[in-house]
C-alpha cells in the first residue's frame, strides 16, 4: 500500500529543506498544498517546487486564516478524504506545509482525520525560530534557561505567565496582535534585547531590532519576534 507523507519544508531558504524531503519529493505521485484563500498560490510549493518530481499531481487545498478551530477541523477533513482516496488507490500522497509539520501546522489537521488504515511518515522541517536566530546569529536559550515558544493569538494573562520563567520566548502568529506583543517585551524587559524577523530566509526578508516601528509600518503573517532578557 502506499504511503501518506507530511513533509515539513522549512521557513522560507530553499536550501533548508532536509535531505530525506527532497528525496521522498523527487519520486512522489501526489502533492497536496495549503492555500490561504482559493487561488493565491502556496507558499511552501514555492520553496519545494524544484525538488518534486515533475509528473507528480498538484493539488490545492484551501485553509483558511481564521480564528475558528471548526473552519480549521473541516479543512483538515476535506484533505484528509483526498489523502485517503489516492492513497488507497497506490499513490504516494504528501502534504507540505511551512516550518516543521508539529507546530502550528495545519497538518495537523489532517492528521488527525485520517483513517488509521493509512501508513504515515512525518518529515520534520526547521522551525522559523531556529532559521531566525540562525539568520541574526543570535542565542535563543543557554544553560538551564526555558525557551517558550508563545502564539500572539492566546490570551495576554497566559501569555505573560510563561514568559516570568522564560531565559528567551519567540512570539509567532503577529498578524493583528504587535500591540500585545510589545506589551509583553516591556513588561518582561526583553523590548531593548529583542528582534523581528519577516519572512525568515526569503528574498524579501526582513530584520529589525526596532520592534514597535517594525510593527507600526506594516503586518505580515510570517513574521516572529525573539526575545531574551537583558
Amino acid at each position: 500500500m502506499a504511503k501518506f507523507f507530511g513533509i515539513g519544508v522549512g521557513p522560507g531558504d530553499k536550501e533548508l529543506i532536509t535531505i530525506k524531503a527532497v528525496r521522498v519529493l523527487s519520486n512522489i505521485d501526489v502533492v497536496i498544498l495549503p492555500e490561504a484563500k482559493k487561488d493565491t498560490g502556496s507558499t511552501a510549493y514555492g520553496i519545494a517546487k524544484e525538488y518534486i518530481n515533475p509528473i507528480a499531481k498538484m493539488i490545492t487545498c484551501e485553509f483558511p486564516m481564521v480564528k475558528d478551530k471548526d473552519d480549521f477541523i473541516k479543512a483538515g477533513e476535506r484533505a484528509a478524504e483526498i489523502v485517503m482516496d489516492y492513497v488507497k488507490k497506490g499513490y504516494n500522497t504528501a502534504f507540505l506545509t511551512l516550518g516543521d509539520p508539529s507546530i502550528y501546522s495545519t497538518y495537523i489537521y489532517i492528521l488527525k482525520a485520517l483513517d488509521s488504515s493509512i501508513e504515515i511518515e512525518t518529515i520534520p522541517g526547521i522551525t522559523s525560530f531556529c532559521a531566525a536566530a540562525a539568520i541574526t546569529n543570535r542565542v535563543l536559550v543557554e544553560g538551564d534557561e526555558i525557551l517558550s515558544i508563545i502564539p500572539a493569538t492566546c490570551e495576554y494573562e497566559m501569555m505573560n505567565n510563561v514568559v516570568k520563567d522564560s531565559g528567551g520566548v519567540a512570539v509567532m502568529k503577529l498578524f493583528n496582535h504587535g500591540d500585545k506583543a510589545v506589551r509583553l517585551l516591556k513588561e518582561n524587559n526583553m523590548i531593548e534585547n529583542s528582534v523581528i524577523v519577516r519572512k525568515c530566509g526569503m528574498d524579501d526578508c526582513k530584520i529589525s531590532s526596532d520592534i514597535e516601528k517594525s510593527l507600526e509600518e506594516s503586518k505580515q503573517y510570517l513574521s516572529i519576534i525573539l526575545g531574551r532578557r537583558a
